[in-house]
């Protein structure tokens, strides 16, 4: 399981809330067993990373981030492997230990750097 630990908060409740919520998804994922289960969890985790990561990018573009292309880039790096989650889904040849350590990791660093960063960034807006 992947535990949320309090020090992966960036300090914006909205942010840390959701992704408080995609631990959760993933944990969900990677304990489901049945076929039909991995396919609602898999579709459920990409769909609310997606808006999670629309709800970062929409905060970007109101504060005009200067780091927001490189932000951008890791949000889609991680859409993309999600993609490829689903279709191993569907396929039924996901190694759901290799993704779960995948994402674990890609979302943890991405939360102790890139949305760090932009924690920082928000509060120093007036």
């Amino acid at each position: 399981m992947l535990e949320w630990n309090d020090k992966y908060e960036i300090g914006d409740a909205e942010i840390d809330a959701q992704h408080q919520e995609l631990f959760s998804r993933i944990n969900k994922f990677v304990t489901t067993t049945e076929k039909a289960g991995e396919t609602t969890c898999s579709a459920s985790l990409c769909q609310f990373t997606r808006e999670h990561f629309a709800h970062e990018e929409n905060l970007m573009q109101r504060i005009n981030y200067s780091a927001m292309v490189d932000h951008v880039a890791q949000h889609n790096e991680l859409i993309a492997r999600l993609d490829q989650i689903s279709s191993g889904v569907a396929k039924d040849t996901v190694d759901k230990a290799f993704w779960k350590s995948f994402i674990s990791d890609w979302l943890v660093s991405h939360i102790a750097v890139y949305d760090s960063r932009l924690a920082a960034a928000l509060q120093q807006q007036p």
